[in-house]
């Protein structure tokens, strides 16, 4: 048996349970894998994946510090390279107006573009949950980055949307094989795949030191276009911090789709 490089990064990630740096110092090290070891790589993995080898590997990722080895997912791979991609992220303890909002916009945003806005996001409580539901409301694509296992969502209340992502609709992916355990650690990694897969991030709220900040933060790094909610002035609000810091105010869907069209250069 030949082993090529699809094999190796399979077989290094199931066996380092898809944790980045192991991985990395197996191939620097070009730790030695037995013929067993692959076959029990085929046999316990049930997702589909990619590698970085593959001609099919997206190159936003190839472009970003720590691209991912490898990515395993299921449902629509194509989306990918969906015509228009928008990240939503925000706080998992959304207000009454952030959810009804968020809520709202995407379904605008949706209709302006006739449904072909893949919205990205982590599959979180909150407004993560609120904004692929929003789409899922009108038959849109989404794609979902997970910082568990890819055959153990998180939170477990997400099965409609990991479904969704299954039946081909969407798309759901994560560097992690199998029943991998989620850890806080993995999703705040996670995030750089939030900021790499589109043009445009839609903060929707979140504190000024959170894990949506660090999104924020690598989006800004991978320059971005960054647009925000404006939320209540009276607390600790990330959005209207980045708004005073230069990001554009989100007031209508016409902003958000105008970014997009102008990142995406489809206009």
């Amino acid at each position: 048996m030949n082993i090529n490089s699809r094999d190796v990064l399979l077989t290094l990630s199931m066996n380092e349970e898809g944790q980045w740096m192991s991985v990395f110092k197996d191939i620097k090290g070009k730790r030695p894998l037995a013929k067993e070891e692959v076959d029990k790589a085929y046999q316990e993995n049930k997702a589909c994946f990619v590698t970085i080898c593959d001609a099919d590997y997206p190159e936003y990722f190839k472009a970003r510090t720590n691209p991912p080895f490898l990515l395993y997912y299921y449902g629509n791979k194509s989306l990918f390279n969906a015509k228009y991609r928008l990240t939503v992220v925000g706080t998992r303890q959304p207000t009454i107006y952030q959810t009804d909002t968020v809520y709202r916009l995407i379904k605008e945003v949706e209709e302006a573009l006739n449904n072909e806005v893949a919205i990205v996001s982590g599959m979180a409580a909150g407004l993560d949950q609120i904004s692929m539901k929003a789409a899922m409301s009108v038959k849109a694509p989404i794609i979902s980055v997970i910082g568990s296992g890819i055959d153990n969502p998180y939170p477990s209340d997400n099965d409609g949307i990991y479904d969704y992502c299954k039946s081909g609709k969407g798309l759901v992916i994560s560097e992690y094989p199998g029943k991998v355990s989620a850890k806080p650690e993995n999703f705040l990694f996670r995030n750089r795949l939030l900021s790499s897969l589109s043009e445009v991030m839609f903060v929707a709220g979140g504190k000024n030191r959170s894990g949506t900040s660090s999104s924020v933060r690598l989006a800004l790094e991978d320059n971005r276009e960054i647009l925000a909610l404006p939320c209540d002035i009276t607390g600790d609000d990330l959005t209207n911090s980045l708004i005073s810091d230069g990001a554009l105010s989100v007031l209508s869907a016409s902003d958000l789709v105008n970014s997009l069209k102008e990142r995406y250069n489809l206009q």
